[in-house]
């Protein structure tokens, strides 16, 4: 017992004085807080860095989807509400203490424009040119909000870096979602885009990727807007704009509500080709009744995906009340069309599907812009006269090609059974050319039939209808002349001017059940085809029809 106190006393020696164990204790927490505060810097907070992407709480930030942030939305866009134009102190003030969730102000350089321009970002919105604000005052008293979403308005290019900047050095008080938007398109009615749309992205891409990105259209307005939307051409280019530059989401369109009515298919299919959301915009100075409008917007968009920033009260109270009634207050027009709808999942795509963006489907229209690919029916219908494919085509010249004799068009083909390669498709192929001209032959089947051709008037829009019935002793190719493929009124189409080929087909052919082949013959091309569907009617007897 002796021995082991003596051994317990020699080794208390060895143990520093009280002096040393001091110094000691403090030596290795200077050390601890200097390795916490490298660990801190480098990976960017407390929770480990490899955890920031896995668990969807540590997200929260500029690049928040706007719908996950307000909890309170119950992830539909019509319950987030927009303060509009906060350009001033005042009204950013307001804008600050008010019930809405998202606050939207306008950026440009102090006297954009004229010979006192400078690099200092202010609030404003062309045509002025000045403000009581800058943007890193706003910024200052934004930041203290720390509930209310932001979204910035670039009206210049040269705003764009400097503006970027500035909000990159408060990035991490900004933990709220921001949409930064720019009109890089020109759109209906509208003037070239004052904001270059390849700086604004780079800029975006290289200073403050984590955001949301709103794309819109210049846009202008007349007292006549019955014809007037944005065109396909128009969303084929932010279509092209967004998958060259590799946008991912969260993205949303800005559109506005007095434009709305003849472009509901063609923004439906960008946003589902982009993964995209809309925002539908209506601006102060629009005063056209729109009512019907929203409701096609509320009844083809899913509440996720569609935003809504209405200045008129009565006009918010309404889509508020109505966004989820939205079938019962449709134009006639819209149901008319869903009874000839192209049902993508009706349809397989053929061909060389490593080309990109060859075969782009939507619930709204097929857009075709290769020859390589193609499209044919699910399902397999035997020769009768009650299976008729219908369709409706409008071709695009993008590239501003000429017509090729015979083979600018479409081919619908019919009796095939051998099309697991583009270049090598047999059967019956029903071909609408651009050069005004029909034509009925066979490829690779015997015994091959009788061709036929005949010559129809050219459309001024490059707007065609067509129908194929193969009957089974006959095939009926009809063509339509149209004169119009984009307005909301072309659905109610009208028979006018048209072409009807007949070519009698061998008894010995056969009758199995085959699918119904779509293939643009032209790369020089876009074919954007609806009212793709297949009618039946056990009841229909063959209707004899005369060329006119």
């Amino acid at each position: 017992m002796a021995a082991r106190s003596a051994q317990f006393v020699n080794r208390m020696g060895q143990f520093p004085g009280p002096k040393k164990f001091k110094q000691y204790i403090i030596c290795h927490i200077i050390l601890g807080v200097v390795l916490f505060l490298v660990y801190y810097r480098v990976n960017g907070g407390i929770i480990p860095f490899f955890l920031h992407n896995q668990l969807p709480v540590l997200k929260i930030g500029p690049g928040t989807p706007t719908l996950y942030y307000f909890t309170n939305a119950d992830n539909d866009g019509v319950n987030i509400k927009w303060f509009h134009g906060a350009n001033s102190r005042q009204t950013l003030r307001k804008a600050m203490k008010g019930d809405t969730q998202m606050v939207e102000a306008d950026v440009m350089l102090q006297g954009q424009g004229t010979d006192k321009q400078s690099l200092e970002p202010i609030m404003a919105k062309l045509p002025d040119t000045s403000s009581d604000i800058t943007l890193e005052e706003w910024l200052t008293l934004f930041v203290t909000t720390k509930k209310k979403g932001l979204k910035l308005d670039f009206q210049s290019t040269d705003a764009v870096e400097i503006t970027l900047e500035k909000l990159k050095a408060v990035k991490h008080k900004l933990q709220v979602p921001v949409w930064l938007h720019a009109n890089i398109i020109k759109g209906p009615l509208g003037h070239e885009p004052k904001v270059d749309g390849i700086r604004f992205i780079k800029h975006i891409q290289r200073l403050f990727p984590e955001c949301t990105l709103s794309l819109g259209w210049t846009t202008g307005t007349h007292t006549d807007l019955s014809q007037i939307g944005y065109t396909w051409n128009m969303t084929l280019d932010m279509y092209h704009f967004v998958h060259a530059h590799e946008i991912e989401p969260p993205i949303v369109f800005t559109v506005r509500a007095s434009l709305i009515r003849n472009s509901v298919p063609q923004l439906k299919w960008l946003t589902d080709n982009t993964r995209g959301s809309i925002l539908v915009l209506q601006p102060e100075e629009d005063k056209q009744h729109v009512n019907k409008e929203l409701m096609h917007i509320a009844y083809r968009f899913d509440p996720a995906t569609s935003f809504w920033d209405i200045s008129d009260p009565d006009l918010d109270e309404y889509l508020t009340k109505n966004r989820h009634l939205s079938k019962d207050e449709l134009d006639p027009l819209v149901h008319m069309r869903d009874n000839v709808a192209f049902r993508p999942m009706q349809w397989l795509k053929m061909g060389l599907h490593v080309q990109q963006h060859s075969v782009l489907g939507s619930e709204e229209a097929l857009v075709l812009t290769s020859k390589a690919v193609f499209v044919l029916t699910k399902g397999k219908f035997r020769p009768s006269p009650h299976n008729i494919l219908h369709g409706r085509v409008m071709f695009i010249n993008r590239k501003n090609r000429p017509v090729q004799q015979g083979e600018t068009g479409l081919n619908i083909v019919v009796r095939s059974s051998k099309y697991n390669d583009f270049e090598h498709i047999n059967g019956i192929f029903c071909f609408l050319g651009m050069d005004g001209q029909m034509k009925v032959e066979s490829r690779g089947i015997n015994p091959p039939i009788k061709k036929g051709h005949q010559r129809f008037s050219l459309s001024s829009t490059d707007c065609y209808g067509f129908s194929v019935s193969d009957a089974g002793h006959e095939i009926i190719f009809t063509v339509d002349i149209l004169n119009d493929c984009e307005t909301f009124q072309s659905v109610k189409r009208e028979r006018g001017k048209h072409a009807v080929l007949r070519v009698p087909v061998p008894r010995d052919i056969g009758d199995e059940m085959h699918p119904f082949i779509v293939k643009l013959e032209d790369s020089n091309r876009y074919a954007v085809i609806d009212e793709l569907h297949v009618e039946y009617n056990p009841k229909r007897e063959p209707v004899n029809v005369k060329m006119s």
